[in-house]
């Protein structure tokens, strides 16, 4: 018995964005995964109470990993599923597929 190696398709990169419409979505979108936790934390702290606070952005937090899963197996192609992506990678890539095309 032999053993064939196969042949293996070369990994693309993150797709480049070409006009600033398209740049800008992306970066709206890496924003609204990575600081919008946050910000809505920072004010529930305010309005409310740390404690309460502290619970939503960890809540939010993970709403926004769902989300970024969501977004990551809707547009990034299956055979690079595997490569560990960034949340801009994740919005770039839902960005030139979804949106810009």
């Amino acid at each position: 018995m032999r053993f064939i190696p196969e042949e293996k398709l070369p990994i693309e990169n993150t797709p480049k964005m070409v006009t600033e419409k398209c740049r800008a979505i992306a970066y709206v979108i890496f924003f609204g995964l990575t600081l919008l936790p946050l910000l809505a934390a920072l004010w529930i702290w305010y309005e409310y109470d740390w404690m309460i606070a502290t619970g939503g952005g960890l809540f939010l937090y993970l709403v926004s990993a769902i989300v970024a899963s969501k977004l990551r197996l809707a547009s990034v192609p299956a055979d690079q599923r595997e490569r560990n992506l960034s949340s801009l990678d994740i919005a770039k890539w839902y960005t030139k597929y979804h949106l810009c095309d």
